[in-house]
């Protein structure tokens, strides 16, 4: 009846996937994975880049993969996972500081399993940030305001499962969704959720933002994150490109 609860560092789990997969997952056992690390690390270096968790964990079958907003959502994330037995379940967050102090533990009831939270409604555009992404996402929204794009933003806290009510919702109401992802966007959430809409919604276009397909180099998170255009003002230039690109094609 005990609960296994393996606090490690994204890279280093990646030396234990055959483990994830043949000790955990074929068992289906409730094995809670906390990923600390997650994403770009700065000085840490190449060796230590915690880029490719939501690559692997999305191809472990039964396994949910979350990312909090923040602190507290880091707390109501491992209470569903504690009340989730049906699998393992991992929690990914950066090696940075949380964007704001946290409530005290007992304050913080736990996050309905599968669902996103819609933090921003508007009509062009539907930004879809995860974990360290979703406050960047939300003062790029407030930065395309201004240039007269209206953008809805959702926190995808879970990316395995996806809240199929709220994107079945978004699709209705956008043409095209924006995912941000502080990891490779090579088989990551954006990739995951285009070959989803490939196969039932064909007409929403997916737009991808992550860390290209190369090795980093050395140097400061912020750095980094700026480099890569995940920063509020570098969501925004995307997304005024895209939205200009779409204005110019023949309807």
């Amino acid at each position: 009846g005990i609960r296994p609860i393996c606090a490690i560092y994204s890279t280093f789990l990646q030396r234990a996937y055959d483990n994830v997969i043949h000790d955990v997952a074929v068992q289906q056992l409730p094995v809670i994975f906390c990923m600390d690390r997650a994403g770009l690390v700065g000085e840490d270096g190449e060796t230590h880049m915690g880029l490719y968790d939501i690559a692997y964990m999305l191809a472990v079958p039964g396994m949910t993969v979350t990312a909090p907003k923040d602190a507290d959502e880091l707390t109501g994330l491992l209470r569903a996972a504690l009340a989730h037995t049906g699998g393992p379940f991992c929690i990914r967050y950066p090696r940075d500081k949380a964007p704001s102090a946290p409530s005290p533990v007992a304050d913080v009831p736990a996050v309905p399993y599968g669902t996103w939270e819609r933090l921003r409604q508007g009509r062009d555009v539907a930004i879809l940030a995860v974990g360290t992404m979703v406050q960047p996402a939300l003062e790029a929204a407030e930065l395309l305001a201004a240039d007269g794009i209206d953008c809805t933003v959702v926190n995808c806290r879970f990316i395995k499962p996806m809240d199929a009510s709220m994107l079945d919702t978004l699709t209705r109401d956008h043409a095209t969704l924006v995912t941000v992802e502080e990891g490779t966007i090579v088989n990551g959430f954006g990739a995951a959720l285009a070959e989803r809409m490939q196969t039932t919604c064909p007409e929403v276009r997916v737009v991808a933002l992550g860390v290209p397909d190369r090795l980093m180099e050395q140097a400061p998170r912020a750095e980094q994150l700026e480099s890569f255009g995940l920063t509020a003002q570098g969501i925004a230039r995307r997304i005024t490109a895209l939205h200009h690109e779409e204005s110019l094609e023949p309807r």
